[in-house]
């Protein structure tokens, strides 16, 4: 505040006389004064005032304009930040939209943030696809790292933390990590199936592969193989695996390493590589039933069962099924397979330990025997007993007999089982069957048929032989759809036999049995032939007859022989 200065005394003086001079009152002049000091001071307070407004006003409006400049640089950021997310968010969508076809769900992304790497929490039992818009992508789960241009794709079993960074040309690239149940795509074991290409497929999710693997097949979510059924019509071998009872179920395609196969109960299956690589069979759970048989390998199972055939090699293969009871079990099926050319290799067979008496029970009903009866051996001797027996034995199992040196015969030749076997043993009296140590085996029981009570009498080893391959014969005809008879149609000639075609079929195969060595003659139109060998089929219409003869002739008198006759149906 300003502080007034009062004037001089001699000025008040001079004041006094100038307002006497002018006639007014003594005072006038000081107060002039006075007034015209305080104007002044009054005009330079407005004048101050006046500035100080002036500059609150430029102030207010620098501030104004200082906002609105803030504002307009925070909406150009706003929207250029907005735009990029938008620009990446779309090419992200673009590279994910192969994989969301097939099921994948993003789970993290950087669309917002545009930032070059990208860490996620994920959850167990999963696989992944880690991916960017462009330049390489790289990967980071524990000790999974890998990288590949475009994208990455691995399984976990375990929840963890993922982290993925980008390198390219534009230092703006969109990261984004997909995610699916590996239940959904098989996990590991099925990745030759997954619906979707990725960059590169990095290790993991072993530890839990083959739930994942059983949950896929579970659910049924494997693609259909093409199954080519002129592949049973395109040689004499394969139709003859038709006639015998096989169709095709599954298959292994030549770009697949595996196929699935979905077995019927009381079926056997054949599994043929056209060009001789390895199969492996795999049960539900992981284990490895069969590993690398070359070229063929065959199993049965009482129950329906799910398994994997697979293939090391690009070879097309085919998976053939045909009941249990009509194949003859484990060992008919590796018949079917030896007449058709296809050898399965030792080791190339399997059969649930279960299974073992159901298997034999089968092998004797499809040598045309009823009544049949089956259990496991004992492991120390029983009743004895003279009936025909099939045996099922698991590896490295031993059977024995009682009395230790009976008179038997079995086809194939039992020994030190190395791997599952089967057998047809016919007996020349009562004996026991049992097993030596814990190793598991079964049998089954049933009497010889009527069509081979010839030889039922007679107890020379050899004649004894003969029964197992009479069975055999048997076997292999009744698949391709023969049944044995008797007497009707049939006469016994010195020379030979001559036989009827009866209505309704059209093919016989006729064995002469008799009293005395050879025991059985087989007889022919044209090329001889002998147990074992492939049976001569003759043609044989309703109303014609025809002549057959052995070689070398029956030895046995007319009344001591009997001819059996398979005859076959005729099809449509």
């Amino acid at each position: 505040m300003k502080v007034s200065v009062p004037p001089p005394p001699d000025l008040e003086e001079v004041e006094r006389a100038i307002s006497a001079l002018q006639g007014r009152h003594p005072a006038h002049e000081r107060t002039r004064r006075e007034t015209l000091a305080a104007a002044e001071e009054r005009r330079q307070e407005l004048a101050r005032q006046h500035t100080a407004l002036v500059r609150r006003r430029w102030r207010r409006a620098l501030v104004v304009a200082a906002n609105a400049a803030a504002i307009a640089i925070a909406a150009t950021v706003a929207w250029r930040l907005a735009a990029r997310a938008q620009r990446i968010r779309a090419e992200l969508e673009r590279a994910e939209a192969p994989f969301a076809a097939q099921g994948l769900v993003e789970i993290a992304s950087n669309a917002l943030s545009a930032a070059g790497t990208l860490e996620v929490d994920v959850p167990p039992s999963s696989c992944f696809v880690a991916l960017t818009t462009g330049g390489v992508v790289r990967a980071r789960e524990g000790a999974m790292s890998a990288e590949a241009t475009g994208s990455v794709a691995w399984c976990a079993c375990d929840s963890g933390r993922v982290a993925l960074d980008a390198a390219g040309a534009d230092p703006h690239i969109g990261i984004a990590l997909m995610r699916i149940d590996a239940q959904s795509i098989g996990g590991t074991l099925a990745r030759a199936w997954v619906p979707f290409t990725a960059g590169a497929w990095a290790e993991g999710g072993r530890e839990c592969a083959d739930a994942a693997f059983d949950g896929w097949v579970g659910e049924h979510r494997w693609p259909r193989p093409h199954l080519d059924e002129s592949w049973l019509r395109a040689s004499p071998a394969r139709i003859g695996l038709r006639r015998q009872g096989f169709e095709m179920v599954s298959a292994v395609e030549k770009d697949r390493p595996f196929g699935i196969v979905e077995a019927a109960p009381a079926t056997c299956l054949l599994a043929i590589a056209e060009g001789g690589d390895p199969l492996s069979l795999r049960a539900t759970g992981g284990a490895w039933v069969l590993s690398r048989a070359g070229g063929a390998m065959v199993w049965c199972s009482s129950g329906p069962a799910t398994t994997s055939v697979w293939r090391d090699g690009t070879a097309p293969v085919v998976v053939l099924a045909a009941p249990a009871d009509r194949v003859g079990g484990l060992l008919g099926a590796r018949e079917c397979a030896e007449i058709a050319g296809v050898t399965v290799p030792p080791g190339g067979s399997s059969l649930p330990e279960r299974d073992l008496a159901w298997d034999a029970n089968a092998l004797l009903r499809a040598s045309r025997l009823v009544d049949v009866a089956q259990g496991s051996l004992p492991g120390e001797p029983g009743e004895r007993d003279a009936r025909v027996v099939a045996l099922a034995l698991s590896a490295g199992a031993i059977v024995a007999t009682d009395p230790a040196d009976a008179v038997f015969a079995c086809d194939p030749p039992l020994g030190k089982a190395s791997s599952t076997s089967e057998s047809v043993c016919a007996v020349a009296g009562p004996i026991s069957w049992w097993r030596r140590g814990e190793m598991t085996a079964a049998a089954a029981r049933a009497r010889l048929p009527f069509w081979l009570s010839t030889l039922e009498l007679h107890h020379e080893p050899d004649a004894i032989a003969r029964i197992p391959e009479l069975l055999a014969l048997s076997r292999r005809l009744a698949r391709d759809g023969f049944e044995p008879t008797t007497l009707e149609g049939v006469t016994e000639l010195g020379d030979g036999v001559r036989v009827v075609g009866r209505a309704g079929e059209d093919a016989v195969v006729a064995v002469g049995l008799g009293s005395k060595r050879p025991w059985a003659f087989p007889y022919t139109d044209a090329v001889p032939w002998d147990l074992g060998d492939p049976p001569r089929v003759v043609h044989l219409e309703p109303g014609q007859n025809v002549k057959l003869a052995a070689s070398p002739p029956p030895n046995a008198p007319l009344d001591k022989r009997r001819t059996v006759v398979f005859r076959r149906v005729a099809r449509p």
